[in-house]
């Protein structure tokens, strides 16, 4: 590996980076990514990197172009990462305004504008702080050292571009005969009464839940399923024994979706919020720390360098650009705020309306660039995807409603519309300050990428404005979609919906509780703060350490329905199993760094695939269903088909990804990706 005083491209070569087959491929994979991680978003609450299968894809499409180069490999990966960023920005916190019935639909504009001013204003803040974080010693960058290694080895290899893109078709494949023709189950469930005691099981085949829990890894999936285990094997039986239900003509397994929806999943709420502030707490050394170099590194020096005297590898965006990005993007959200809400529901005059839009603005611009550099330290310090995203979520709603009330004096007594109103201005501020932060965190990892390939930054920073664009642009339709067709929360939009079906939004579920926190039964919500309690004992006392289990993963198990939490778990044990494998038979030089072993770099491929390859199909099956207005209008078997042939399909297509897993690690072939 290169020296990272030495990058892979010297300073004083110029080679070609920003050209039209790079913008072009770049266009496709922002859009594919963006749609497929919105989907997730919505579904399960966590993203799946972006920046590897890009640069897989990057390097094996432009195989077939003279005289490609790393550097634009780099350029592709960047720009379809921030896609994946954008998406997480806003499929975390904008469907909250939906939940809380604030908005019926996704205004289209709206949340166009939000997108792209709160991605633009990521990237415009995250470049100041670039210069010192790439080059900080405590940083590792993982992620970002691994695209680097990934896009080297690519100028003499087609990484894994079979095993990606054979996972993407066959996720598709799977995908589309599950949730279009519905030739195969996509999930079984079965509840059952003993006495007035409720019990039951729930299994679920999705490709996307297996390749996302692959890529989790063991610890979180055991983490979801403990989750899971409390809240519906559990929680479900002891509240039909504490509150017996006359179950006389009562479907078993509905009566136990119901009991989810109304009371098990508040638990599930209660836990996450107390999870992401008792990260928050426990990471308030390290972000102080961050902060404090942020603002010690922030100076003329840095801020206004002279380029003609800077390498071309430390040429970053004029500073009068990012000035004048940073004040048009602030215009874009003065109109957003000014247009959505109705301020003299909470009592603002007419006249005030603008100084106090103004001072909100000053406060988001502020708060966000201090979450940018806080997300930007983490994404160094621990990598992208272990960023604790929902506890920077929650500190910054917590903040704005902070201030808020410190303005205005919140009334719970007064009208439904003014608690709407107030719960859409929190909503929004964060949905400013999520969409920065969560960026500025992939946008960090990126420049360190270039960093050690001897990128130019600029031209880094110009490509993730494109992402965001790009990505701004596609998101609010794909969630509109997405709406229209599965619902979100517990929002349906069309009369006898199927619940089974809702995207869960458990970010967004999370933000509506936050900001509408009048109307929810909080001693539901209290046990679930009780749960992550014990649980930070049983962490501290009981288990080893760095096999703890994660709190926000058992909050987001006992939140998301059982048939979500299942297969994120098996494709978490498949990634055991072969993890296990390898430690039983690769060389002996990879007997500590399983990670570096190529057949294992194929299996993560294989996941990312599949995940990318539902997904989007996911995606395009909600345009027909939307037309139709029916999930049914692709189905190629009659309703009254014996369901246990299409489950006992879903079961064998399961084992059947767990064999994929096997055979691809399993491979006698394994070509070299690293160096011995």
């Amino acid at each position: 590996m290169n020296n990272e005083s030495t990058p892979f491209i010297p300073a004083s070569q110029s080679v070609p980076e920003i050209t039209l087959r790079v913008v072009v491929l770049s266009f496709f994979l922002t859009i594919i990514l963006a749609a497929s991680n919105c989907f997730l978003a919505l579904k399960i609450g966590y993203l799946t990197s972006a920046s590897i299968p890009a640069a897989i894809l990057s390097i094996g499409i432009l195989r077939f172009f003279k005289n490609a180069n790393v550097l634009e490999n780099n350029l592709v990966q960047t720009c379809a990462s921030a896609g994946e960023a954008i998406a997480g920005g806003i499929a975390y916190t904008a469907p909250a305004l939906i939940i809380i019935h604030y908005w019926l639909n996704f205004d289209y504009l709206k949340t166009f504008l939000l997108a792209l001013a709160s991605g633009v204003l990521g990237v415009l803040f995250s470049t100041p702080l670039r210069r010192f974080l790439v080059t900080e010693k405590n940083l590792t960058f993982p992620e970002g050292r691994a695209i680097a290694e990934v896009l080297k080895a690519g100028t003499k290899k087609s990484l894994g571009l079979k095993e990606l893109l054979l996972g993407a078709s066959g996720g598709a494949l799977l995908e589309l005969a599950q949730t279009g023709f519905q030739l195969i189950g996509n999930s079984i469930q079965y509840w059952f009464f003993v006495g007035s005691n409720l019990f039951g099981f729930g299994i679920g085949f999705s490709a996307t839940m297996v390749g996302a829990g692959y890529l989790m890894g063991f610890q979180i999936a055991v983490s979801l399923l403990v989750g899971a285990i409390l809240g519906w094997g559990i929680g479900i039986p002891l509240l039909t024994h504490i509150y017996p239900i006359a179950h006389n003509n009562i479907d078993a397994t509905q009566l136990a979706i119901n009991l989810w929806q109304e009371k098990i999943r508040y638990v599930g709420i209660g836990a996450m919020l107390f999870g992401g502030v008792w990260t928050l707490v426990s990471l308030f050394r390290p972000l102080w720390n961050s902060l404090k170099i942020a603002f010690e590194n922030f100076s003329p020096h840095h801020f206004f360098a002279n380029s003609n005297k800077l390498l071309r590898t430390e040429k970053d965006l004029p500073t009068p650009y990012i000035l004048i990005g940073v004040l048009s993007m602030l215009m874009l959200l003065f109109w957003v705020f000014a247009h959505t809400l109705n301020l003299n529901i909470i009592g603002i005059s007419q006249h005030w309306h603008t100084p106090f839009l103004l001072l909100c603005l000053i406060y988001l611009a502020i708060v966000s660039f201090i979450f940018s550099a806080i997300c930007g330290y983490f994404s160094g310090l621990v990598g992208v995807t272990a960023t604790p995203g929902s506890a920077i979520v929650i500190a910054g709603l917590l903040l704005t409603a902070l201030l808020l009330t410190t303005i205005q004096t919140v009334d719970l007594a007064k009208s439904s519309a003014y608690l709407a109103e107030v719960a859409a201005m929190i909503i929004l501020a964060g949905c400013v300050i999520t969409g920065t932060a969560a960026i500025s965190n992939d946008n960090i990892q990126d420049l360190k990428t270039g960093y050690l390939l001897g990128a130019t930054p600029w031209k880094q920073q110009i490509m993730l404005l494109f992402g965001a664009m790009i990505a701004a642009a596609v998101i609010p339709f794909v969630m509109q979609v997405l709406l229209n067709v599965y619902g979100i929360g517990d929002v349906l939009p069309r009369p006898g919906m199927d619940q089974t079906h809702t995207l869960s939004a458990p970010t967004s579920m999370m933000m509506a509780t936050i900001a509408l926190h009048h109307s929810f039964p909080w001693q539901y919500m209290l046990i679930g703060v009780l749960i992550i309690g014990v649980f930070i004992m049983i962490n501290r006392y009981f288990i080893p350490k760095g096999y703890e289990l994660s709190l926000l993963g058992i909050a987001t198990g006992i939140y998301l329905p059982l048939t979500t939490i299942t297969p994120l778990f098996f494709g978490g044990f498949f990634a055991l199993l072969t993890r296990r494998w390898l430690a039983k038979h690769q060389r002996p030089i990879l007997d500590k760094n399983y990670h570096q072993a190529p057949n294992w770099q194929k299996t993560i491929l294989l996941a990312c695939g599949l995940v990318s390859g539902a997904a989007v199909m996911d995606v395009i099956l909600a345009i027909p269903f939307a037309l139709a207005q029916n999930l049914d209008v692709l189905r190629l078997i009659p309703k009254n088909f014996p369901l246990w042939i299409p489950n006992l399909l879903g079961l064998v297509s399961l084992a059947g990804l767990g064999f994929w897993f096997y055979s691809t690690v399993s491979q006698k072939k394994q070509d070299t990706i690293y160096d011995d």
